[in-house]
């Protein structure tokens, strides 16, 4: 029997319910489902429709408005979703772009700051350092031997004009003995033939 009133009130609750919808078909649906967020609406549904035996009546209009509005609404967020993540994996790209741009420039750096800080050398590549070092070492050696050379020179030439002393001496010396000598010679010469004159006349 209870069963029975339950199933008569039940079918007079969806009696009413098709004659309300049909009723309020032919009005105009609020405007909070038109402007309203998914939440307002989802508020307004709950505030605005009565529950019997744990069923709840809704318009069948408002029903698909918010069904079409909640679909949309995934709809929009799964687009959007798809948009980031398009977004994200163009952003991975466009670092992994930027990583291997860096990785070159970086290689490329490296090669200018070695080529700035390298001479070559007969084709051999040389840094400064040692450049600047094997450059200012062949510099002292050739100074080096600059002062040798001048000193030995000098040595030489101090030799020289000592030596050519010593032999200008030497010849004036011997000029003088020759001389000398040579008087010598001439004064016994004289001499001898004094004496010999003298013997004839003894």
């Amino acid at each position: 029997m209870k069963n029975f009133r339950e199933l008569w009130f039940f079918s007079l609750f969806l009696l009413f319910t098709v004659l309300n919808v049909g009723f309020l078909n032919a009005q105009s649906q609020p405007e909070v489902l038109n402007e309203g967020t998914l939440q307002e609406q989802y508020d307004y549904l709950h505030q605005r429709t009565n529950i019997y035996n744990n069923f709840r009546a809704i318009r069948e209009d408002m029903f698909q408005k918010v069904r079409r509005n909640s679909l949309d609404s995934l709809n929009q967020a799964y687009n959007e979703i798809q948009n980031q993540i398009q977004l994200k994996e163009q952003a991975i790209e466009e670092k992994e772009a930027m990583a291997i741009a860096l990785a070159e420039t970086e290689v490329e750096r490296d090669q200018a700051i070695r080529d700035r800080d390298s001479l070559f050398l007969f084709g051999i590549p040389l840094s400064k350092i040692f450049y600047n070092i094997l450059l200012w070492s062949i510099i002292i050696v050739l100074a080096v031997l600059t002062i040798i050379v001048f000193l030995m020179f000098f040595r030489s030439n101090r030799i020289t004009r000592e030596k050519t002393k010593d032999l200008k001496e030497l010849q004036d010396e011997f000029d003088e003995y020759r001389k000398n000598s040579r008087e010598r010679f001439e004064q016994q010469s004289i001499d001898h033939f004094n004496e010999l004159k003298r013997l004839k006349g003894i």
